[in-house]
């Protein structure tokens, strides 16, 4: 068990690495151009158009787990709302930091330094708790998810976002499709010990990063008590052949419309094979809880 932590712990100083590394990448994304930049757009903006339909009001608790840039925090203080902001990568606090300040909302917005694993908050703090793009970078998810919920008061959300598993362009490419996988895997493993390929040096590659089937991700919810109340996949593209793009750049944010209009739509193919996973939750009163409170309600008063 020790050597799992230790293990798990190394590959988490990896992922931060990484981020530290390209904190410029997150920090531009939202206003480049292709397929990649608009599906982190449209995500951002389903994201707040779910929230205004939760009708929070004014002053409400709102935490960010993993916040980047903070371009979510920062549109959330921007409604009225206290946000607290934490990310494990120091670079990517420092802009959230300096972004909230620029607009003129850092009253409204805390942010820290922070393990999704250990959230360093009360019980009960928060009406809603977001985590966007953080799943997919823990190899323990359940644990965060956990914390989440522990963090969020009873009647409060959560939103969270997972990499999806079965997404189309994965699925048109023999090389991503995740089918293919344990082939793809031996078949390295046998060149690697013939000496015909090398183990990859890319560190890159050596980061941690998974992709979840989204009924996994809806087990995993559901064991903490946390009522489904939306959800949907976004994003299609960019579509590749052996990872080689097949869709020139210019056409492949119509194509992301269009398939993603067809998804919205309930298509049956597309409607789950966006590439990420969105949900909202509702934390509501555990078994035990009502369980005790109708106990007490029918014992007999002094």
């Amino acid at each position: 068990m020790k050597n799992i932590v230790i293990q798990n712990h190394k590959e988490q100083e990896k992922v931060h690495a990484y981020f530290q590394s390209q904190s410029s990448y997150w920090r531009d994304i939202y206003a480049s151009r292709g397929v990649n930049a608009e599906i982190y757009r449209n995500r951002h903006a389903r994201v707040l158009n779910w929230i205004e339909g939760l009708d929070l009001a004014l002053g409400s608790t709102v935490l960010e787990v993993g916040c980047g840039a903070g371009f979510m925090s920062i549109a959330l203080a921007g409604s009225g709302f206290q946000v607290s902001a934490i990310d494990s990568v120091e670079s990517m606090v420092e802009q959230t930091r300096e972004h909230a300040k620029q607009i003129g909302v850092n009253q409204l917005v805390s942010v820290n330094t922070g393990d999704a694993y250990s959230l360093n908050f009360d019980d009960d703090s928060f009406n809603l708790v977001i985590a966007l793009g953080v799943i997919p970078w823990l190899q323990q998810p359940e644990l965060a998810i956990s914390e989440m919920a522990r963090v969020t008061r009873t009647g409060g959300y959560i939103i969270l976002t997972a990499d999806n598993r079965s997404r189309l362009n994965f699925l048109l490419d023999p090389l991503l499709n995740p089918a293919f996988a344990p082939f793809k895997q031996g078949i390295k493993q046998k060149l690697e010990r013939l000496g015909i390929r090398r183990r990859s040096t890319n560190k890159v590659d050596e980061v941690f990063h998974a992709y979840h089937d989204r009924h996994a991700i809806d087990k995993a919810l559901a064991f903490e008590e946390l009522v489904q109340k939306r959800n949907l996949t976004l994003g299609f593209g960019p579509f590749t052949m052996f990872r080689r793009n097949v869709i020139p750049e210019a056409l492949g944010t119509p194509l992301h419309r269009g398939l993603q209009h067809l998804a919205d739509w309930g298509t049956l193919g597309l409607r789950f094979t966006g590439s990420q996973y969105l949900v909202l939750v509702k934390k509501g009163e555990s078994q035990s809880s009502l369980q005790s409170k109708i106990a007490e309600r029918s014992s007999p008063t002094s």
